[in-house]
């Protein structure tokens, strides 16, 4: 049996939190959120889709850098 790893659980997790991310700001574009603003739901849902790209880029390039 392989020994448990941190570090396997925070790459996991380093894919994991940046879909999040950008599933949250997906969801701010729809009629959910009525008491937002539709101007500051759609800023703030922009803002987080593009963060959750650049994270889920630097997860992907740091376990290609790791390989």
């Amino acid at each position: 049996m392989e020994k448990f790893n941190i570090s396997n659980v925070l790459k996991g997790l380093g894919f994991v939190i940046p879909l999040l991310y950008i599933a949250f700001g997906c969801l701010l574009f729809t009629n959910l959120f009525f008491d937002f603003d539709r101007s500051k739901k759609m800023i703030f849902g922009i803002i987080l889709i593009l963060y959750g790209g650049f994270r889920g880029y630097r997860a992907y390039a740091k376990t290609r850098n790791n390989t």
